[in-house]
């Protein structure tokens, strides 16, 4: 199962589906299910590029460098084009979005419950756009949280859902502590080493990462790194791509 994207092979459904608000991530509204006036629209079974992806954050679209489809906006595309079947297309992107995100968390390169989480694997892969995503990320949430739980130990400080924004937290002790959940937004971690933190669903949106070492926390994902700031100092996982402006 491909979880990651692969625009070539897209319609832009990430760029018709959602629906945004002007503000800081978005330099205008759009409904949802409407293509952005940035999208070229060629005929069904071409792909739809963004006219102004080189450009994205200058033009006021930082929100668009930070989503990620994991790979299911390739999956749709290949069976329903939403230029010709809109609400099948759109349902399913809905869907699988989310149960790709799921595949991506329960890939996690550690060997503790591998068994379960690819036995999990096996079943989410196996679901189409019926699939009760709740439900989904119900079950895979207690399984990761066993991971997580077991991985970092009995003693490991929990952080999770703290509201950390705009914190100093470079004298602080993160190494090896659930941040599960916390919001990080602004937060200063250069040079921190944050060993094998969890970092599932933290808000790291222009956490400064310059220096830090990341490279063997749990469940990061490609989002959360292109939404802060790094350097080419910043370690990651071998998973996680280093985006371009952190320099090479």
């Amino acid at each position: 199962m491909e979880l990651e994207a692969d625009c070539g092979r897209c319609s832009g459904l990430c760029c018709v589906a959602p629906a945004f608000a002007r503000s800081a991530d978005f330099a205008i509204s759009k409904p949802a299910r409407t293509p952005c006036p940035n999208l070229a629209v060629p005929a069904p079974g071409e792909p739809a590029p963004c006219t102004i992806h080189a450009t994205l954050p200058e033009r006021g679209f930082p929100g668009c460098v930070t989503f990620d489809c994991f790979g299911a906006g390739q999956r749709v595309t290949a069976w329903a084009d939403w230029r010709e079947a809109p609400d099948e297309a759109f349902a399913a992107f809905d869907v699988l979005r989310a149960l790709h995100e799921v595949l991506w968390y329960l890939a996690e390169p550690v060997p503790v419950l591998a068994d379960e989480r690819s036995a999990l694997s096996g079943r989410v892969a196996a679901l189409g756009p019926e699939a009760d995503v709740g439900a989904v990320r119900a079950e895979a949430g207690e399984l990761l949280g066993r991971v997580s739980d077991e991985v970092l130990g009995p003693d490991a400080r929990s952080m999770a859902r703290a509201d950390l924004v705009g914190k100093d937290l470079r004298a602080r002790r993160m190494r090896d502590v659930s941040l599960r959940g916390a919001l990080l937004m602004g937060a200063d971690l250069r040079g921190v080493d944050l060993g094998r933190a969890d970092l599932l669903g933290t808000d790291l949106r222009g956490a400064d990462l310059r220096g830090a070492a990341l490279d063997d926390v749990l469940f990061l994902t490609n989002p959360q790194v292109t939404s802060a700031r790094g350097d080419a100092a910043t370690r990651l996982p071998a998973r996680v791509h280093r985006p371009a402006h952190w320099g090479s």
